[in-house]
């Protein structure tokens, strides 16, 4: 997720389901590339608040700025800027962010670079996704993959209630929303996957039990045989490596993928020991999967650690 704000100059609005809209009557310059887009998006949030961000997000503890902001923050927020509309979880996060043109292109570097698990396994028959948010990577694979069944569990029925805003698919045999608890859902359902994507942050930040061995064991046990594990880490790069050794001692072999914007670093952990990867052969294979996917693969296969 990447630190967000909403500025003071975008007057209320209430849609029919009764949750915050924010509009702002500036629209983003026409002709900008997709990156800018989301730079100036980013940028004019960034300038309301900054200080009370950074603390929420890095700094004091959440106790500090609760009660000062008691009322100023309905959850979840639907913020308006030109074709953007993003869901804000709390001062310090931006949940999800989509165009409003175009719902299916992922917006945010993260969300591509999670889709990078296509360079290892770009045929799959189940993707779950704990942390549904806005649906970004949801939308993503059930246009692109369509082969591939979804489940999308969300522990916060809120957020599920504003999917129709965020042109969430219809529930069908390929898509189902599921409002649970990530930990306990990944725990009990006795279902597999091919590929489990974890984004499960709330308005305290990343959750801890979706940081935990526990949890990162129950995850490997419901993958099928090639599988993989993926998740979003955000926060200061020294944070994640409590989180990294626990995934290696889990799963063994892990490979990562640094992405600048909003501090996040994706982990890609094999259910699969003892891999050997090729990062010619993960090049060539990116050349191939950008013919039908408008995803940055030959760089991500690139930059990918191991």
């Amino acid at each position: 997720m990447s630190v967000a704000t909403v500025t003071d100059d975008c007057p209320d609005s209430f849609d029919g389901s009764g949750y915050a809209v924010r509009e702002c009557d500036e629209l983003l310059a026409g002709g900008r590339s997709e990156t800018a887009e989301v730079d100036a998006f980013l940028d004019h949030i960034d300038e309301i608040d900054r200080e009370q961000r950074w603390h929420a997000r890095f700094g004091a503890p959440v106790e500090d700025f609760e009660h000062e902001n008691d009322g100023a923050f309905i959850a979840p927020l639907v913020f308006e800027l030109g074709d953007i509309r993003s869901l804000l979880a709390n001062w310090a996060y931006v949940q999800s962010a989509m165009s409003i043109s175009d719902p299916f292109r992922l917006m945010l570097d993260y969300t591509r670079a999670m889709m990078a698990f296509l360079l290892f396994k770009p045929l799959l028959s189940s993707i779950e996704i704990i942390g549904l948010g806005g649906g970004s990577l949801a939308k993503y694979c059930h246009k692109y993959l369509p082969d591939s069944a979804i489940r999308g569990v969300e522990i916060d029925p809120d957020v599920i209630a504003v999917g129709d805003q965020f042109c969430m698919p219809q529930a069908s045999e390929r898509f189902e929303t599921i409002w649970a608890d990530g930990f306990d859902f990944v725990a009990q359902d006795e279902r597999k996957a091919d590929i489990i994507l974890i984004d499960g942050f709330g308005k305290h930040g990343q959750s801890p039990q979706l940081c935990s061995l526990e949890f990162y064991r129950a995850c490997r046990s419901r993958l099928n045989p090639g599988g993989i594990f993926v998740a979003n880490l955000c926060d200061h790069p020294w944070k994640h490596l409590p989180m990294l050794a626990r995934m290696r001692e889990c799963f063994g072999q892990i490979a990562t993928l640094p992405v600048e914007e909003g501090r996040n670093r994706i982990v890609f952990a094999f259910k699969d020991r003892d891999l050997h990867f090729d990062r010619d052969g993960l090049v060539e294979a990116a050349k191939s999967l950008e013919l039908t996917h408008p995803l940055p693969l030959v760089s991500f296969a690139e930059e990918l650690l191991w």
